[in-house]
């Protein structure tokens, strides 16, 4: 039997009921939830409806109009025209890591490559305009990151946000864009060409429908879904008042890591990464500070069943790791030996081979091949 979420019916009843005022994402969830599917929402009576929490007679009868709207038709429709899927909390496909966000958002619309939402990933985030040290260290952490095998989020906005994109493209790795706006009215414009390279080996995602344009109140529900798909976000570059400092409170919130990198007390573009490390972020100047940390973020993600497909391309650190367990088992300190490697560098690949059950840990920081593999 098909599920629900798999019926684009169902789906457009969903998108109808995301329009009702009063109702809300989380309520919606939770009568979802109750009545296993938007259509039985519908089908219930509006004194029923009442009978769940918060729903007075005027939202129940602004329920039932939504089953003959046609506004979620229209946007699978759109979605459809621009190679877009529409991906519901519900469905198996949905990324593990934004589920365990507080406000998860309910729908999501995709293009690109489904896999890449459930990959580990760190986010990098910054200032719209960038001075020459913020794109310098923007590009190198971001090919850094990019060799050990990550994943890059951030949010297709100029400046550091389009950096970590293009360095990532240029690299051949996977990157999440995360748009402020509906798909047809991308923003801003001149990254177009980009987001249809991200496409070809990452994804562009949006939880705002088709018409939506990019007002400045978009942004900060944006920046959850940056923060809330990555293990860990990174400020390499941002002003006291930068969005990407959202990002990174957001972060803390979700229980993930805040990464910094310090900069000058005279330039008023290091003021936020600056701040940010006075209260806590941990202090970043080349990814070994990164990875060091990622172990923490382990559990939150080996205990989710959406875990990485064995089958996926292995990044070059990988393969070298592979090469010398071939042989038998290694202390860290060996692998670091072996193959000229620091150790948090080493750690953050392992790392993902354990989550993959490609690797085993074993007492002692000493590393094997899993029989099966």
């Amino acid at each position: 039997m098909e599920h629900w979420w798999a019926s684009q019916n169902e789906l457009a009843l969903l998108l109808n009921l995301t329009r009702v005022n009063g109702i809300g994402q989380a309520r919606l969830r939770r009568l979802v939830q109750n009545l296993r599917c938007p259509s039985n929402i519908l089908a219930v009576s509006p004194h029923e409806l009442t009978t769940f929490g918060g729903i007075n007679k005027e939202r129940a009868l602004a329920v039932r109009k939504a089953a003959s709207d046609r506004y979620g038709e229209l946007q699978l429709a759109k979605a459809s025209a621009f190679g877009c899927e529409a991906i519901s909390f519900w469905d198996s496909r949905y990324p593990a890591k934004l589920r365990n966000i507080p406000d998860p958002p309910i729908l999501i619309f995709v293009k690109g490559k489904l896999e890449v939402l459930n990959k580990f990933a760190i986010a990098i985030v910054g200032t719209r305009v960038p001075t020459p040290y913020g794109r310098n260290i923007t590009a190198k952490i971001t090919r850094d990151l990019i060799e050990s095998g990550m994943t890059i989020v951030s949010g297709l906005a100029r400046g550091i946000d389009t950096i970590a994109h293009s360095e990532t493209v240029k690299a051949g790795g996977h990157t999440i864009a995360v748009l402020g706006s509906g798909f047809d009215q991308l923003y801003p414009p001149e990254n177009g060409k980009l987001a249809t390279e991200i496409c070809k080996n990452g994804a562009v995602i949006s939880e705002l429908p088709f018409g939506a344009k990019p007002d400045a109140m978009n942004f900060p529900r944006r920046n959850r879904i940056i923060s809330g798909l990555a293990a860990g976000t990174v400020v390499t570059e941002a002003g006291e008042k930068s969005g990407a400092l959202i990002t990174a409170y957001l972060a803390i919130e979700q229980n993930r890591e805040v990464f910094a990198v310090p900069g000058s007390v005279f330039s008023p573009k290091n003021a936020g990464p600056n701040r940010l490390i006075k209260e806590g972020a941990k202090l970043v100047t080349s990814v070994d500070d990164i990875f060091v940390e990622l172990p923490r973020q382990g559990e939150l993600f080996a205990n989710s069943t959406m875990r990485q497909d064995m089958a996926r391309e292995f990044s070059i650190i990988e393969k070298e790791i592979l090469a010398v367990l071939r042989d038998g088992e290694k202390h860290i300190d060996k692998l670091s030996h072996l193959l000229n490697k620091s150790t948090p560098l080493l750690l953050s690949a392992l790392l993902k081979l354990e989550l993959d059950g490609v690797v085993q840990q074993q007492p002692g920081q000493i590393f094997l091949l899993n029989k099966s593999y």
